[in-house]
């Protein structure tokens, strides 16, 4: 059924044995069917870092230009919308482009051995002004829907001071379109001051919207937080967030519980940026099998939403990437949840466009 090429020699299969055969199941039908009728367990019993292989799934169309920098995705609905960080050269004027792909075409991409490129479809977005209201525009950031509307950040830099906004919409399903409303914007208190660090996550719960920063480590915020904005993006305060060290790019929407996943990024060039200091990850669970010390660190962290407001890093584990053999550093840009199977990954320019999928070993 084409996946043999998926999990051969993954360090953790026998980790996994009732995910793999959940997956072999959704080749041949839906993956929202195959969860436990009960809770899955999230504390993997060795508690040891696991490493998934990477399946890379053909793109063609547009969204291939490096240029266009993949920064973020997110479903609405069975559409997965695909958030780039310079959509202004898919349009003319005032018009972005955004990009969508349909979940039953990125289900057949997977299913078969030699699958045809995935071409994503361009989306008009309407944003009269974007670029020359915000001073310094350096590119959107993230993505979130709350049905029909929806919220991106903009990463800025004035002078030599960065800035972050959240800015709003509506997502026009009949037309296909998203406009995007200008009178509103707001200023997102970033907390650090990094060159091309600003609110590169965002996550919707009920009717708020709640952003986090890229830049989270120890020794560049002593009590890292994440910014909460009412669903007409007035900003109402801020929640505890956990140190996370190096670049956190992306996350996946909430489930039910409050869980959500990471994707959490270290390119060597940026230590002295980002003066990491010692990982707690390895600290906790112990190197995965492609580790080298110093080298790219390409990973998946689950937190969760707590009942007392807070997020906090979970006991999962972490998903660690196998790194590419030439030692390339890819830097995934986006993330989000293939229903219970896994996880669809974009890269931004580095080291071109990418689009994967990865295995959650964690699920039942």
């Amino acid at each position: 059924m084409g996946w043999t090429g998926v999990w051969f020699g993954m360090s953790c299969i026998r980790r996994f044995l009732a995910g793999l055969y959940a997956l072999v199941i959704l080749v041949g039908g839906s993956m929202s069917a195959l969860a436990d009728e009960g809770v899955p367990t999230r504390i993997h019993p060795n508690r040891r870092a696991c490493t998934v292989d990477v399946r890379l799934l053909p793109l063609a169309g547009p969204l291939t230009d490096p240029k266009a920098e993949v920064s973020g995705m997110t479903w609405k609905g069975d559409t997965l919308v695909i958030l780039p960080q310079n959509p202004e050269i898919f349009g003319f004027e005032d018009m972005l482009g955004f990009f969508v792909l349909s979940k039953e075409k990125i289900l057949t991409s997977l299913a078969e051995d030699d699958p045809q490129p995935l071409q994503p479809t361009m989306v008009q977005c309407q944003a009269p002004g974007l670029m020359r209201i915000i001073r310094g525009f350096d590119g959107l950031e993230a993505m979130g829907i709350m049905q029909d509307r929806v919220y991106m950040t903009v990463e800025a830099k004035d002078d030599t001071i960065m800035a972050g906004y959240l800015v709003c919409g509506r997502y026009d399903m009949v037309e296909n379109q998203v406009v995007m409303d200008m009178t509103r914007l707001t200023s997102i208190p970033l907390g650090v001051n990094i060159p091309n660090v600003a609110e590169e996550s965002m996550i919707i719960e009920g009717e708020r919207v709640i952003t986090f920063s890229e830049a989270n480590g120890r020794n560049i915020v002593e009590n890292p937080q994440a910014k909460v904005f009412n669903k007409v993006i007035e900003y109402v305060g801020s929640i505890p967030f956990p140190h996370i060290e190096y670049r956190v790019t992306d996350a996946t929407a909430l489930d039910d519980r409050g869980y959500f996943w990471v994707m959490n990024y270290f390119y060597p060039g940026e230590k002295e940026k980002l003066d990491p200091a010692p990982d707690p990850e390895l600290e906790k669970f112990g190197p995965p099998d492609n580790y080298l010390e110093g080298g790219c660190v390409e990973r998946l962290l689950e937190l969760r939403l707590t009942d007392d407001d807070r997020i906090v890093r979970t006991e999962t584990p972490p998903i660690y990437l196998r790194l590419c053999p030439d030692g390339h550093c890819r830097n995934w840009e986006a993330v989000v949840r293939l229903d219970d199977g896994g996880f669809l990954l974009m890269t931004d320019k580095y080291p071109g466009t990418l689009f994967a999928f990865v295995v959650n070993p964690y699920n039942r």
